[in-house]
């Protein structure tokens, strides 16, 4: 008989793993799309939230990292990080919202998201 199927504390256990397993896939699943409102979780998204509004993605090619600090007017630092494993990266004032938000895709690549 198969270990899924039977029904000692050994079946238990991987039936329960196995629905755990499901339930995380679907309720992350859930969230990117409530997050990104798209199901491509994998490809960036044409506009990302953060400090309570909207961040648009600016029309142009992925930037290097001196051009992401001298766009954003100073240092990069990490201020949150996205579902998708990439961390969001901007110049944050000491008050406010910053104005530009880069995600960084590569070693010394950002894609620049301008707060609308």
């Amino acid at each position: 008989m198969s270990p899924i199927l039977a029904p000692g504390r050994v079946g238990n256990t991987i039936r329960s793993l196995l629905i755990l397993t499901v339930l995380v896939l679907l309720m992350r699943t859930a969230y990117l799309l409530w997050f990104f409102h798209t199901p491509a979780w994998t490809s960036r998204p044409g506009e990302i939230r953060y400090c309570g509004g909207w961040y648009e993605r600016l029309d142009r090619p992925e930037v290097t990292a001196s051009t992401a600090i001298s766009t954003a007017g100073g240092r990069l630092k990490m201020v949150m990080r996205s579902p998708v494993w990439r961390p969001i990266m901007a110049y944050k004032p000491s008050s406010g919202c910053p104005r530009y938000v880069f995600a960084k895709v590569g070693d010394n690549a950002y894609v620049s998201y301008r707060a609308q």
